[in-house]
């Protein structure tokens, strides 16, 4: 019998996708107003949820840092083609 890995989910947001975090792409002409992060330009994987947080979705660096930001930033940035990682760790293009 085999069985089905289920992948946690919240949102259109799954544990495992991964996108390059560009600050401007995501946010718009709201995003030069910001502070930008020190994972400014970097490949983020989600890597789990934290639901009762406003800033619910647990993302880390390369690095191993770990940071939570919302639910909608990262599924713009998962929406965004340009954003998007290959499953071969390359960006889409």
């Amino acid at each position: 019998m085999t069985t089905k890995k289920q992948v946690a989910t919240l949102g259109s947001v799954s544990v495992g996708a991964k996108f390059i975090y560009r600050t401007l792409e995501i946010l718009g002409p709201d995003g030069s107003t910001v502070r930008e992060p020190p994972y400014e330009g970097q490949v983020l994987t989600v890597v789990g949820f934290k639901p009762r947080y406003k800033n619910n979705v647990l993302v880390q660096e390369s690095s191993g840092k770990e940071s939570l930001m919302p639910l909608y930033v990262v599924e713009k940035a998962l929406s965004l083609k340009a954003l998007q990682i290959c499953s071969d760790g390359s960006a889409s293009v």
